[in-house]
Formats: C-alpha cells, sequence, structure tokens
C-alpha cells in the first residue's frame, strides 16, 4: 500500500508540470551594440540591480544608478571617517569580480609588441606584468597559467597594465569616489556587507583567512549592496586618487589602491573609505584590479537615461583651475544670509534642466555663502554636507564667501565683487588670473546684467555664452575628462589698461 501511494504522488508530481511550448521558452537575451563593444542583458542581480555581460572579455558589470550617496572623508585615523556628505555621481557600470588572470593572459595574447625579458612581460619599455606565484607564470620566453589559477585575482600585474586593460575593453580604472560608492552603496556603509566586524565568512584578510589570494567571488557574505564581490579583502583594487569630481585630473595615473587585501591585518584597512598607494611600475601578489565603463554614449546604448545633478563648486583654487584648462569662465553666486532672492535662484534657476546641461558642460559654478544672522537657527552646519548646496562642505562655502568679500585681496579681487550691492552676488569671471594686470579684468559680466529675482535661467546662459565669446574656443567638461588637449585662451588685457 505505501508503495502505491509514492508511484500515485509521484505520477501527480509529474502530471502537474505543464509541457514546455514555444511561448514559454526563455527569451533570448538581449545583446547591445554598444562603442564599448557587446553588452548582454542579464537582468536583475540579487541586490535588484542590472548586470551586464562584457562580451569581450565575459566578464559580467553592475551597473551602479546615478544620484547621491553619503561620502565619507578618510583622516587616517580608524576609529573615525571624518564628516560625511552627500556626493552624487552618473550611473556607470563596474565590473562585479576583480578582473583574473585568464582574462589578462587574453589580453596579453592580443600584442603583437610584447616580448618577455626574463622573469617581465614588456611592451617596449612599459613594464606589463612580472612572474608571480599566484598570477601568471612569466618564464623561458612565455606568458602562461599557473595551474589552478585561472579564475584568481590578476596580480603581478602594473598600474599600466590595468589602465591599458580597461581601454582594451572600452572603459578605464575607477575614480576613487566612484569604486568607493559602489562598496559602500547609497548609505556610505562601513564595509560593504555593512557595520559587523571582519570575520573569514566575509573578507579574505591576513587574520581570517589563508594568507594568499582566493578565487574571485570566494566571499558571499561580503557582498557590497550593488552586487559587486570583494570590495573588501582578497587583493586591493586600483583606482584614481578622486574623492570627489572636482579633483578629477585627466592627466592623473592611478595610484591610489582600495579595498585592503589579504595582506592587510586590521580591520581599518578594509573599510570602504580606506585607502593606499602604489607606484604605476610596482608588481606583487596583493593588488589586482577592476574596471568601470562611464562612457556617456554606452550607457545610452543599454537604455540608462542621464539625470545629471548640477555641479558645484566650493572650492576657489580648483574651480579656477578647471576653468583656466577648459577655457570656460566662471558663475560666481555669493549668497548671503537668509536671503530670498537667493533661495529664489537656487529653487528655480539652480533645477533648470537646461542650465544644469549648459553649465555642466560649458563653465563652472562657484558658490559661497555667508549664513549671517541664520547661525542663531541654522539650516546650515558648521562643518560637513551642506543642506542648501548638495556636494559642497558647509566651510567651504564660508571660506569662499570669506575669500572674495572679506579677506584682504584688494590685488586680486576688484571691489564691485567684495561689495556687491544686492544679495545674491552674481559675476561671470575671467579663469586667467596670470594674465590680468588689475582686478576688474576679473569681471567678464558684472551683477547689473545678471537677475536676481530668480526665474531665468536663460539670462545666465546668454551671460556665459557673451563671456566664452571674450574668452575664445572653450573646451566641454566631456572632452576634458577625456584628456583632450585644452584650448588656448584669446583673451588679453585692453592694451590701454595701464592709463588707470
Amino acid at each position: 500500500m505505501r508503495l502505491l501511494l509514492i508511484v500515485i504522488a509521484c505520477c501527480t508530481a509529474f502530471c502537474v508540470v505543464p509541457a514546455t511550448t514555444a511561448q514559454d521558452a526563455p527569451t533570448k537575451p538581449v545583446v547591445f551594440e554598444t562603442p564599448a563593444g557587446k553588452l548582454t542583458d542579464l537582468g536583475l542581480n540579487a541586490q535588484g540591480y542590472r548586470e551586464f555581460r562584457r562580451e569581450k572579455d565575459s566578464t559580467v558589470m553592475v551597473l551602479v544608478p546615478g544620484g547621491y550617496f553619503q561620502k565619507r572623508n578618510y583622516v587616517g585615523n580608524p576609529s573615525i571617517d571624518g564628516g560625511a556628505f552627500q556626493l552624487h555621481t552618473e550611473a556607470f557600470l563596474i565590473d562585479k569580480y576583480e578582473v583574473t588572470n585568464s582574462q589578462v593572459l587574453k589580453y596579453l595574447k592580443t600584442l603583437s609588441a610584447l616580448k618577455v625579458d626574463g622573469d617581465s612581460a614588456k611592451v617596449g619599455e612599459t613594464l606589463l606584468a612580472r612572474n608571480e606565484t599566484w598570477g601568471l607564470s612569466i618564464a623561458d620566453g612565455k606568458v602562461k597559467l599557473n595551474d589552478g589559477l585561472a579564475a584568481y585575482p590578476s596580480v603581478g600585474t602594473t598600474g599600466d597594465l590595468a589602465v591599458a586593460y580597461a581601454k582594451w575593453v572600452g572603459g578605464d580604472l575607477p575614480w576613487g569616489f566612484e569604486w568607493e560608492k559602489a562598496a559602500a552603496g547609497p548609505s556610505g556603509l562601513t564595509f560593504p556587507w555593512g557595520e559587523a566586524a571582519v570575520d573569514s565568512t566575509r573578507a579574505n584578510s591576513f587574520l581570517h583567512g589563508p594568507k594568499h589570494p582566493m578565487p574571485v567571488g570566494s566571499f558571499a557574505d561580503g557582498v557590497s549592496p550593488y552586487g559587486c564581490f570583494d570590495m573588501a579583502g582578497n587583493v586591493y583594487d586600483r583606482c584614481y586618487w578622486f574623492e570627489t569630481d572636482k579633483q578629477i585630473d585627466p592627466k592623473a595615473k592611478p595610484h591610489m589602491l582600495r579595498g585592503g587585501s589579504w595582506v592587510s591585518p586590521h580591520w581599518a584597512n578594509l573599510r570602504c573609505v580606506d585607502r593606499c598607494a602604489q607606484p604605476m611600475d610596482a608588481a606583487e601578489g596583493s593588488v589586482g584590479f577592476r574596471c568601470v565603463i562611464r562612457d556617456p554614449k554606452v550607457l545610452a546604448a543599454i537604455g540608462v537615461e542621464s539625470d545629471p545633478a548640477l555641479r558645484i563648486h566650493d572650492d576657489v583654487q580648483a574651480a579656477f583651475a578647471e576653468a583656466s584648462a577648459r577655457n570656460v569662465p566662471i558663475l560666481l553666486f555669493l549668497a548671503f544670509e537668509t536671503c530670498g532672492q537667493c533661495d529664489r535662484t537656487r529653487a528655480q534657476v539652480f533645477t533648470d534642466p537646461k542650465f544644469i546641461e549648459y553649465v555642466n558642460q560649458n563653465a563652472v559654478l562657484l558658490v559661497g555663502h555667508n549664513p549671517g544672522h541664520g547661525v542663531d537657527d541654522p539650516i546650515e552646519p558648521e562643518e560637513g554636507s551642506s543642506i542648501l548646496y548638495p556636494g559642497c562642505q558647509a566651510e567651504n562655502l564660508r571660506e569662499t564667501f570669506d575669500y572674495f568679500c572679506y579677506t584682504v585681496n584688494t590685488r586680486v579681487v576688484p571691489k564691485q565683487i567684495s561689495e556687491f550691492s544686492i544679495s545674491p552676488g552674481e559675476f561671470v569671471l575671467n579663469p586667467h588670473l596670470e594674465l590680468q594686470e588689475r582686478p576688474d579684468q576679473m569681471v567678464l559680466v558684472g551683477e547689473a546684467d545678471l537677475p536676481k529675482s530668480g526665474n531665468d535661467p536663460t539670462a545666465f546662459i546668454d551671460a556665459l555664452k557673451r563671456a566664452q565669446d571674450e574668452l575664445g574656443t572653450g573646451q566641454t567638461r566631456t572632452d576634458f575628462l577625456a584628456g583632450k588637449p585644452g584650448p588656448k585662451t584669446s583673451w588679453a588685457p585692453p592694451e590701454d589698461s595701464d592709463d588707470e
């Protein structure tokens, strides 16, 4: 009887499964043709974020959406991270795992100029990789995989190889703040998995691991909020040393290391905010890399729409440096106390899509703010992330206001700025301080030509365009980030400038 019941149960279970039809068959994955090659949509990962397979090297990438995240400051003290602030990023794709030994070997085989010199692989005089126990075998004129290490992160490779590989797949290495967002998530976690202590289930560190690298993806309990693996421990990831978007220098090299590694004995080195450094030509067993793709054309090809935030500088020196390199004007906005006209401009002009698009690409916006009597009932904190100007620091905004209005620098700042008549003080500035022979040459468009009513973004854009005409050809932010040479300014002091 018992046997009969088992047979009936099995038959019932079998019979309720419907026959597979063409209509029920899995749909074919969507493959996108992009400037970075073919990307196959893999759907959502366990964390709810889209993943794509980069067909050139069969790597899975995670889409980190655009928006703000809680960026922590690294202050060198493992017990604190300094003040956190909201930082905006555009959407980007980042490798789910570090690039592996087998993937690097595949790339090296594409290099016709590759030569093996002893235990080193080079192109010309540029070192790409060295023989490494946990990396590639480089000896006797050959480069090959060590047995069993195909899925291990690529170590024994240099920063020059990492950059070249990233370009080969149509991408780049991460900016420091991009890497941190992918590791820490929107809320800025201490570790990729949260606040719990480091242990052997979450990360491969010196005190909680086998004291050597492990295959990528070996620590599922340590996955980041976006679904990236090994962003704490195993091997360091190489990045560019940029903590905000205002520090980006297209000529910089990726000297920063993030995430700690199997050699890290202290939990502090595995924090998302922690950082280290290594020269470009170093090649040893604790440093690997992962790639990002941030090209707007690639993102558009996979259906990711850009929703940019207004880029606001709060540092005078950095604003002038970028604007001068790109030969574009600076829009200066100086807000005083709890000014209603400042509120209207921030709420209407600063949120206008046409204004955001034009300023982000074709100008530099520099803001200073003095809370005045607002300190008695503050909106802005004394220090830390600004409420009124996302991505800025409250103390930096005060310093910028002081630079133009209170600091004794009359040989640089003209009175029309330091003694502006009605808040907000609004001016379009010449970024080329080194060419100016007297202070008034800093101002290309004065406050009388800029509306303070806060409802006319077109007037600001027109003023910036007039200023650009005086400076000559400017460089877009996109071309600047791509490392293209900046234009030379055609502006020169008026010939009668010595008469006054």
